[in-house]
């Protein structure tokens, strides 16, 4: 039930409007009457007012004086005027106020019913959006830990753009990682990991101090980083937690970063740390590897290429099969020229590759262990010999990889497009539709609904909006004794004369061909 007090001087007037409808069974409870504005005021110090209908005219302190001072005590609460005619420019200032509605003496009862009707559902209407609010932020709450852990996932990754990052890294309190911040990789012994890994993460944790944060990692690294440290006092520590990890029976690889700085340098970080630990397989497991060191190590290497990484993910998630196991192939032809008989090195590569293939799935949420079971992986690439072996295993799980996206973009386009279309359909006829307008409000790039929508419907976008307005227009024309402009403007056109070229394009006839 919504509160209502009545605030009249007139008696008659009051009792009209509490005799005139039918309160309680409308949902609605009349907690007090009030002669002033003044006792009205004082009486809702004291008790919960959900509406209030005012005379504007009163002695003392009028309507519109007595919804001013209720207003500033409470924002949320919904006010009804009652003027006479000769008021009522008078009475329109009052909707200035945060008035919602003001009813004409005498008072009608059909309309107290539609302004009555009308509050309660915004009433509702606001309460639901409140009790939202509160669910989201209790949610939030609750959820904090798991919330930051997908943020840092996110931004490790470079999938999420500067603007929403630093929103939340102020959020999350991580805002220092942005001034400078050392990342350290660690990975623990693949036999190990199930029983361990927790139990490594909680030490760790325990061991934070107020310029470190620590998350998981869902490539089974624990991510450390740390911020107001330099890169020595960050190699101290890694070396120092090694050393408790094999004392507890624990084995792990650890990769150190450089300092990087500014928000490109934190994913940064994050990929020096990782290219650290990846140098494992050549020095062996079980040691603490910083990014200088894998430096020095590539250097020693030179004649074993690097992959152009950012072209190779471009054409995986663009489905370019031809071109990714050309890469491949040229790939291992430039490693055959070289002569380079590491096998380490081989499953080095093929493991690179195979997880750089499976990063590109990240914004699905899913990688390549849920394509093909980690055992299956690591076995196959522990059995790689040969030059034949690398090439082999690791086209098999680029193709699943590849196999993964183009159906994730067939599915990705057919949304798109009904999407699309049914957004067009529901505003065929309003003159502001544009490729732009739909993209945006779809959030989508409009380069590629475009290109998509012609593939679908073999004409482009605009031409297809032409055709359908047109289609339109025949029948307004043939139907209807409605001027050219008029029609032109019906169908979403702004200038009639362009409508004109459209429609002869179309149909082949002039609009007064077609009309005669």
């Amino acid at each position: 039930m919504l509160n209502v007090l009545l605030v009249d001087d007139e008696k008659l007037e009051r009792v009209l409007i509490r005799k005139g409808y039918n309160w309680e069974e409308n949902g609605f409870n009349i907690v007090e009457e009030a002669t002033s504005g003044k006792d009205a005021l004082e009486y809702i110090n004291y008790h919960n007012v959900d509406i209030v209908i005012t005379d504007i005219n009163m002695p003392g302190m009028d309507g519109l004086q007595f919804t001013e001072k209720l207003l500033q005590k409470n924002p949320k609460c919904r006010v009804v005027i009652v003027t006479g005619f000769r008021e009522f420019e008078y009475a329109r200032k009052a909707i200035k106020l945060g008035v919602d509605e003001f009813l004409l003496k005498p008072v009608n009862i059909k309309e107290i019913s539609e302004v009555m009707t009308k509050i309660k559902t915004e009433i509702a209407k606001v309460n639901e959006e409140e009790s939202k609010v509160a669910k989201l932020k209790e949610s939030a709450e609750k959820n904090y830990d798991i919330l930051r852990e997908s943020f840092l996932l996110r931004l490790v990754e470079n999938r999420i753009g500067e603007e929403e990052a630093t929103k939340k890294l102020e959020t999350y309190n991580c805002s220092d990682l942005v001034d400078g911040c050392v990342c350290i990789n660690v990975k623990i012994k693949d036999a190990q990991e199930n029983q361990n890994y927790k139990k490594v993460y909680e030490f760790i944790q325990k061991q934070n101090n107020e310029n470190s944060l620590s998350f998981i990692h869902f490539m089974h690294n624990i991510v450390m980083f740390f911020t107001k440290t330099d890169v020595s006092k960050c190699i101290d520590y890694a070396n120092d937690l090694h050393n408790k990890l094999n004392n507890m029976g624990i084995t792990a690889t650890i990769g150190v970063s450089e300092k990087n700085s500014e928000f490109n340098g934190i994913p940064a970080a994050y990929g020096q740390a990782n290219k650290a630990i990846g140098v494992s397989v050549l020095l062996g497991r079980n040691k603490v590897v910083t990014f200088s060191e894998y430096q020095e190590i590539m250097k020693k290497n030179s004649s074993k290429k690097e992959i152009d990484w950012d072209e190779f993910s471009d054409a995986i998630i663009n489905c370019r099969r031809e071109e990714v196991l050309k890469y491949v192939s040229d790939y291992t032809e430039i490693i055959k020229a070289e002569k380079i008989p590491d096998e380490e090195y081989l499953k080095l590569m093929a493991m690179t590759i195979i997880l750089r293939a499976s990063s590109t799935l990240n914004k699905y949420g899913t990688n390549i262990y849920q394509l093909a079971s980690e055992k299956e992986v690591f076995q196959n690439v522990r059995e790689i010999r040969t030059i034949d072996d690398t090439s082999e295993c690791v086209i098999k799980y680029i193709k699943q990889v590849c196999d993964y996206h183009e159906k994730k973009r067939s599915c990705k386009r057919k949304n798109v497009i009904k999407d699309a279309l049914d957004y067009v359909n529901r505003n065929l006829y309003n003159p502001e539709l544009s490729l732009k307008k739909v993209a945006s409000d779809l959030y989508i790039n409009d380069s590629y609904l475009s290109r998509e929508f012609k593939k679908t419907y073999g004409v482009s976008f605009i031409e297809y909006i032409s055709q359908k307005r047109i289609e339109a227009s025949k029948k307004l024309l043939k139907e209807t004794e409605l001027k050219v402009y008029e029609v032109a403007e019906k169908i979403g056109f702004k200038d009639s004369h362009y409508f004109c070229i459209c429609f002869k394009k179309q149909t082949g006839q002039t609009v007064k061909e077609y009309r005669a």
